[in-house]
């Protein structure tokens, strides 16, 4: 298990990296540029899988040391009961990145991106809590 968790964390980084990359990129942009929708779209959705595998993490770990879990929602209360992430911001994430797979528009876009920015920092926090954890096992 835990070589899959290993797996799990270095996936769940590279996608974290391409984010935070892109986060870097938008940031230095003016919302009139000529690409600035294309990486805005680029951004929400690297935002999109890095918060599927930020679950698919949490959910083997919890696996891993608990039971078998289901659910986003489960394996978010579980993950905020072991203390793997510090905020219910995860609650909101998982809302927006709902939102982004039913529905799109400008305006939406625009403010989930300002959003993105302050889930990053979340993302990365859960990261680095789960590096540790990890090679605890």
């Amino acid at each position: 298990m835990t070589i899959k968790l290993k797996q799990n964390l270095s996936n769940y980084n590279r996608a974290l990296i391409s984010l935070e990359s892109n986060i870097k990129k938008i940031k230095k942009m003016s919302e009139d540029m000529e690409d600035f929708d294309i990486y805005r779209d680029s951004t929400i959705q690297r935002f999109e899988y890095s918060i599927e595998l930020a679950k698919k993490l949490m959910a083997n770990y919890i696996e891993a040391i608990d039971k078998r879990v289901h659910g986003q929602r489960i394996i978010i209360k579980k993950a905020y009961e072991f203390e793997l992430i510090e905020s219910e911001i995860w609650f909101e994430m998982i809302d927006d990145r709902n939102i982004t797979s039913h529905e799109y528009s400008e305006k939406l876009a625009q403010e989930l991106l300002y959003k993105i920015y302050d889930y990053a920092i979340e993302l990365r926090k859960f990261y680095i809590l789960m590096s540790k954890e990890i090679y605890k096992l």
